[in-house]
């Protein structure tokens, strides 16, 4: 096939510069992106079965922040003190079993769907009637806080709760020890591992992987990458990773935590602008967990050899 040079690198170029800063330093601009992610997020509920705890009714935007509104799917005599007790429920449950509270998944995955930093990103759940149950999730500093009002005392409620808490697509292992290191090391080594994972990779013929570390500190990082496909979708579209690693000093060894989301895209030439991906767990949940699966075993293995 025959491309003419000159037009393709202009191309190129003006498509290089229109994926550049997809949101705006005014998050007012991109209201109606954030409106559309709403119903992901619902999506996202139902597929870890909360869509019978919260519903996901509202937004604001100011300059600086996307707040998303949830509210309980439930109703009663007593849905305040049921909305606690559900809270306390699996704040608890998703540490143990994740090593994240459960506030903590919340507003990541709010984050990653409306494609902003965490301290742009908050949530607020509330009830209203007849008590008043109240939580804002923030980002601040490489923080999530949460504060708010609850009930002095909550009545006791039997609840079912889904199998696993909130599994978002770390289904398998998302935490383990390495022996005898310090947690600058080892996190440095881990970056370097997916920085090389990832610079080999990229689309067919057009693109080379676009690699995003930032967001870096000792202890802890960020890897987002796009302009891949053939990764985990079978379908070859075009694919947004994002990568978080959280490393925890236990004495002489250190404990790594992770988090692994991705999305997927269509497009002819060129990837989609990033605010056309959607979220992989939605379609493509058992993809996404086996490769996170098996690029994980790979870093563990890439540590163990330093």
């Amino acid at each position: 096939m025959y491309f003419n040079t000159a037009l393709l690198v202009a191309i190129v170029c003006f498509c290089t510069g229109n994926l550049a800063g997809q949101i705006s330093d005014d998050l007012r601009r991109d209201e109606p992106f954030f409106r559309k992610k709403i119903p992901e997020f619902r999506k996202w509920l139902a597929e870890n079965r909360l869509d019978k705890f919260f519903v996901a009714d509202s937004f604001s935007v100011t300059k600086t922040k996307a707040t998303l509104f949830l509210r309980p799917a439930f109703s009663g005599d007593h849905v305040c003190d049921s909305m606690q007790c559900v809270w306390n429920n699996l704040e608890e449950k998703n540490r143990d079993l994740n090593g994240q509270f459960f506030h903590e998944r919340l507003l990541k995955k709010w984050a990653f769907l409306a494609e902003i930093r965490e301290e742009q990103a908050e949530i607020v759940v509330r009830c209203h009637q007849p008590a008043h149950f109240f939580v804002k999730i923030y980002g601040e500093n490489g923080k999530i806080p949460v504060e708010g009002r609850s009930l002095r005392s909550a009545i006791p409620m039997q609840i079912s709760l889904p199998s696993g808490g909130i599994s978002g697509v770390n289904v398998g292992e998302n935490s383990a020890i390495v022996r005898s290191q310090k947690v600058g090391t080892v996190c440095a080594n881990a970056k370097v591992f997916f920085i090389n994972w990832y610079k080999k990779k990229g689309t067919p013929v057009l693109w080379n992987a676009r690699i995003d570390t930032t967001y870096s500190f000792e202890d802890e990082f960020v890897v987002e990458v796009t302009h891949l496909s053939n990764e985990i979708c079978p379908e070859g579209y075009y694919e947004f990773h994002r990568i978080f690693v959280k490393g925890t000093q236990r004495g002489e060894d250190v404990e790594l935590r992770w988090d692994f989301q991705g999305k997927y895209g269509s497009g002819v030439l060129f990837p989609p602008r990033r605010n056309n991906y959607k979220d992989m767990e939605l379609k493509y949940k058992n993809d996404l967990t086996n490769y996170q699966n098996a690029l994980f075993k790979r870093m563990l293995t890439y540590l163990g050899r330093r």
